[in-house]
């Protein structure tokens, strides 16, 4: 019965002028096919879009929180300056999609279709990312330079002969990812757990991003780095040797150059 009420919901939404709402919390719009709809500044929260179509539709500008696109198709569609925080993105399509602006912070992307993205839209799409899962997809050959993807995961992705110059992955998990051949020059790794009293900032333990069984053959370790935040926001960093990649990343750094 539930199938059949949702099949004569999704009719009746398609049938009228105005074919989803801007703003609802927990609708349902699993497998609707909303391809090429302009669905600019909608507001849902919890929506589910599990099995969707998208492509090519217009959700520039919108608030999206905690909703479910696993498997969505969402190709060439207009993602500039949407806020997706904590949402399921897992198996998503999004080669083609126009991404500038897109916040994902806390975001699930693993197993997203993302190899067919320009660099461009790749670097958009990772530099507003902190905390999301980006396991087992492919990124290799990308152009990542500077993204800020502090504290996700990409273990088991393939980012061979990506650039990630000068990018901040400080606390990242790349565990079994492929990084042979990337470009990591610059690249911050570590930071020191921090925590503050009477403005006065103290520093605790070194906390790097974890790189056991890690392919870094070929890869340019040369000025990666430690940095941390001191008092008025100012960053302070300092030159990571390969001693401390071993004990504190786990890094096997055999084959690695720069360090």
């Amino acid at each position: 019965m539930s199938a059949i009420l949702h099949f004569i919901f999704a009719s009746v939404l398609l049938a009228l002028n105005s074919s989803v709402p801007a703003h609802c919390v927990g609708c349902d719009f699993r497998g609707m096919d909303l391809h090429g709809q302009d669905l600019r500044n909608v507001a849902w929260v919890g929506a589910d879009l599990r099995n969707a179509n998208l492509s090519g539709a217009n959700l520039s500008g919108s608030k999206l929180a905690g909703i479910n696109l696993r498997d969505a198709d969402l190709r060439s569609a207009d993602l500039r300056d949407v806020t997706m925080a904590g949402s399921d993105l897992r198996g998503a399509r999004l080669n083609g999609a126009q991404l500038t602006g897109i916040k994902l912070a806390g975001a699930n992307l693993s197993g997203a279709f993302l190899d067919g993205l320009a660099d461009d839209q790749a670097r958009a799409l990772l530099s507003h990312c902190a905390g999301c899962n980006v396991s087992h997809v492919t990124l290799r050959g990308k152009n990542l330079d500077g993204i800020r993807a502090a504290g996700s995961s990409f273990d088991g992705s393939d980012l061979s002969h990506s650039s990630l110059r000068n990018a901040d992955l400080q606390a990242d998990d790349f565990r079994g990812t492929n990084l042979q051949g990337a470009n990591l020059s610059g690249a911050v790794l570590c930071g020191h757990d921090t925590d503050s009293e009477n403005g006065v900032v103290r520093y605790g333990r070194l906390h790097c991003s974890d790189l056991a069984e890690a392919d870094l053959r070929g890869a340019n370790l040369s000025g990666v780095q430690s940095c941390d935040y001191v008092r008025g926001g100012e960053r302070r960093c300092s030159p990571l040797d390969a001693r401390t990649l071993r004990e504190t990343a786990h890094a096997n750094l055999q084959g690695a150059s720069g360090i």
